[in-house]
């Protein structure tokens, strides 16, 4: 009994010795979350000019033998004043007259020309005269400034640069209005990067995120475009350093896609040179707003 003592004893001392069990080996560290590349936006390219040719009509001699009258009517045009004097340059001998609302007469020194033009809306803003050379061919042009469109988000200029011939025919040479809703549209664009959404014309952006949030309409996602052509001005302004006159286009373009209003859900806005020259219209100096 005594032995088996002594044994057990010295068993529990050599247990009490011995290395201890290994630990248990760490766990790997876990893989940081995997990081979404940051998108960017599409490369840029400047947009140097945009041209269509002019939609151009020759003049036909007045119908009849009108009695044009030397001054405007006191009060809004209505049927029983045509033929009504509509604008007048008195420095050019120019006049333009009122045949019908969709007719008008251009006078220009002893030259005499019907058109058919859509010189005037219900609101009666009145059509605008300049001559000055826009070509550049030391000869001056004629142009008038109508405007025909008109309604909620709709305020449409239509421009006449008008010619005379050696033989004193005039000539029309208008910009047509789908230049703006096709071409002008097609070279705009919007894009939504890393939740800002921006309208793009050529290598200028504007960034409209919190117009979108203030117009409370669609979803930046269903954006198909830009729409150009509801709003066009044109306005001639002085150039003193260059001894003459430029003329300047003005327009704004709304949000097409699903959940936006057409003439309503308007985003960026271009200004542009307007200048023409052997049957072309050109925009030049176009930029965003």
């Amino acid at each position: 009994m005594k032995k088996w003592t002594v044994a057990l004893s010295l068993l529990l001392a050599l247990t009490s010795c011995a290395s201890p069990a290994p630990a248990e080996p760490d766990a790997p560290p876990e893989e940081p979350p995997a990081v979404s590349e940051t998108a960017s936006l599409p490369a840029l390219t400047p947009l140097a000019e945009l041209t269509t040719p002019a939609e151009i009509t020759e003049g036909r001699a007045p119908a009849e033998g009108y009695q044009l009258p030397h001054i405007p009517p006191l009060g809004p045009f209505t049927d029983d004043d045509f033929p009504v004097l509509a604008s007048e340059l008195p420095e050019a001998d120019a006049a333009l007259y009122g045949l019908q609302w969709d007719k008008a007469l251009i006078r220009w020194g002893d030259s005499l020309a019907e058109f058919d033009w859509p010189w005037l809306t219900s609101q009666q803003i009145l059509p605008r005269l300049y001559c000055f050379d826009l070509d550049d061919d030391w000869e001056d042009e004629l142009i008038a400034v109508c405007h025909p469109g008109t309604g909620t988000g709709v305020s449409v200029d239509e421009l006449h640069v008008l010619e005379k011939g050696p033989d004193g025919t005039l000539t029309d040479c208008a910009l047509p209005w789908e230049f703006f809703r096709e071409d002008l549209s097609e070279a705009m664009s919007v894009e939504t990067v890393n939740g800002r959404t921006y309208s793009i014309l050529g290598a200028e952006l504007t960034d409209i995120t919190e117009l979108l949030q203030e117009q409370e309409e669609g979803d930046p996602a269903c954006i198909e475009g830009l729409c150009a052509g509801d709003i066009v001005s044109f306005e001639v302004i002085p150039e003193p350093l260059f001894y003459g006159e430029s003329l300047r286009f003005r327009g704004s373009a709304w949000l097409d896609g699903e959940g936006f209003h057409p003439t309503l859900s308007y985003a960026a806005e271009v200004d542009a040179v307007v200048r023409y020259q052997d049957g072309v219209f050109t925009l030049s100096q176009i930029h965003l707003s």
